[in-house]
């Protein structure tokens, strides 16, 4: 399968250990050139970790328990394992889990805790559109979730009644450490295409390009995965963007593909 042969593509989220994406995208024939722009970065200083530590302790107080990343959850059942011993057998049976994303959902599952998900889009919107999150007045959610983000989920659930609180598990730092190469790919035209899976990427890619460099930059193709994003590199000045369905890998890639074939 080579329905992408010949495109050499800069992605720039950071790297995953098992990255679906990558490979499917690797698997249909395109170069991909990975330079992070953002670091994750679990807690580690006394007052997060203290604050993380209660509220997995008082896990049982909670109705609903919600992980918004592959990362969120890896973290998040980490914590869990590591004060209520056997998972999921020893976990509160009250609780109800949800994912945002087929790949989150997935890893729970792993540690078997099986979690709901949206049915159509993977993200804040999709979750808050599940039937069993309309009425939750008087219940108390957790948000496994990194520090800073969006707050459309919590504000949402606390307009509907509920009582909801966050565990950041983790920082997103930006990082100028690949900034040469992507410095590089830009002033030998190195690369046909960019892929950035959030705004908080694409402000971070920005902050790394000099502005002599930025109109080469934005007249390169932009791979996002929803409107929002979409909506945010249209006002930034990017001239081709390209707005997959959702940030499922398959979704990405599908898009990309659509894109590629009509490009030739």
């Amino acid at each position: 399968m080579t329905a992408l042969k010949g495109l050499r593509a800069l992605q720039v989220r950071p790297e995953q250990s098992d990255d679906l994406f990558a490979r499917q995208l690797m698997e249909a024939g395109a170069t991909l050139y990975c330079c992070p722009v953002m670091l994750i970065k679990p807690f580690a200083e006394t007052p997060e970790e203290n604050q993380i530590k209660s509220q997995i302790l008082n896990f049982d107080q909670y109705q609903i328990a919600i992980f918004i990343s592959k990362t969120a959850a890896r973290l998040g059942t980490e914590w869990l394992a590591r004060y209520w011993t056997a998972l999921p057998e020893s976990l509160p049976q009250n609780l109800r889990y949800y994912a945002v994303g087929k790949s989150t959902a997935a890893l729970l599952r792993e540690q078997g805790i099986e979690a709901e998900l949206p049915k159509q889009a993977f993200n804040s919107e999709g979750l808050l559109a599940l039937s069993s999150l309309h009425s939750v007045t008087g219940e108390k959610a957790l948000i496994f979730s990194g520090e800073g983000g969006r707050t459309l989920l919590a504000d949402t659930l606390s307009q509907r009644g509920a009582s909801v609180s966050e565990c950041e598990l983790y920082r997103r730092e930006p990082t100028a450490e690949f900034a040469d190469q992507i410095i590089n790919f830009l002033a030998v035209r190195g690369v046909d295409l960019v892929i950035a899976h959030s705004g908080e990427l694409l402000k971070n890619l920005l902050a790394v390009v000099p502005e002599r460099q930025l109109p080469t930059l934005m007249n390169l193709p932009l791979l996002v995965p929803s409107e929002r994003v979409a909506e945010i590199a249209r006002n930034t000045g990017f001239q081709a963007v390209i707005c997959a369905g959702s940030a499922l890998p398959e979704d990405m890639v599908s898009a990309l593909r659509g894109w590629y074939s009509s490009s030739r």
